[in-house]
């Protein structure tokens, strides 16, 4: 019996150093202060607000509070970069998020970016957000370059609730994926569209991938019209496999 619960530890052990081997970076937020708005390592851009809060939150008692304006100056972004990150070329990630209120109709939006420079030299952002009925669509923009691509679904944003949020993206195949309470919504690959284009044609409407020198999470209203999104992220996850 003590020989049994040995080998169970042991395994145990085993399968612990695995699962952290895996872990690019986890956070719950629950080691920050109510109040606090600053996260290191993270780093956060744009005029909206980012604090910890305590009146929303999934595990613990303490959750990510984006408050973002309209418009790219009053984006609420919070970015990780780590030589981890940028040796990767799949990466997956995983969130809760409660969002008060989407975007209004025709007002473009992220909520999950990753960026960095393509093998051809130019920089590239690949997304997930929406833009049309509150709908979800990947969004693929370069610079200098001009592509802004979009490829939309048809699966609307869950809004005044906690929900979960999965994504993938490989840089190697050029492909991403974004997975809603555990229901696949897009696959760049195999998405069967019924609304993909570009609004320029710099990369002849191919979405090449970048290192990934930045992920970046919260909300921006590209447009102005759309008033205050009020958003709130907790359990993040970024590892080398799916968990």
């Amino acid at each position: 019996m003590k020989r049994l619960s040995v080998i169970l530890v042991l395994l145990c052990l085993s399968s612990c150093k695995e699962f952290r081997d895996q872990i690019i970076i986890e956070d719950n937020f629950e080691t920050y202060t109510v109040g606090q708005t600053t996260f290191f390592p993270w780093e956060t851009s744009g005029n909206g607000t980012i604090e910890i809060d305590s009146l929303k939150y999934v595990s613990g008692n303490k959750s990510l509070k984006f408050i973002s304006g309209e418009g790219y100056d009053n984006r609420a972004f919070l970015s990780f970069s780590s030589e981890k990150l940028m040796k990767l070329d799949e990466y997956y990630g995983s969130l809760k998020m409660f969002v008060e209120e989407a975007s209004p109709n025709g007002i473009h939006w992220t909520m999950v970016q990753t960026s960095g420079k393509t093998a051809q030299g130019f920089h590239a952002e690949v997304r997930y957000g929406g833009q049309h009925h509150k709908r979800f669509m990947a969004n693929y923009d370069t610079n200098p370059i001009k592509s802004d691509c979009w490829d939309h679904t048809k699966v609307k944003i869950p809004e005044n609730e906690w929900f979960v949020v999965n994504w993938y993206v490989n840089r190697k195949t050029n492909n991403m994926r974004l997975w809603i309470n555990e229901e696949l919504v897009h696959d760049l690959k195999e998405h069967q569209s019924f609304d993909k284009g570009c609004l320029e044609n710099g990369n002849n409407g191919e979405w090449t991938f970048p290192v990934f020198e930045k992920v970046t999470l919260g909300w921006i209203d590209y447009q102005k019209g759309g008033g205050n999104r009020k958003v709130w992220i907790d359990d993040v996850v970024l590892s080398k496999e799916k968990l």
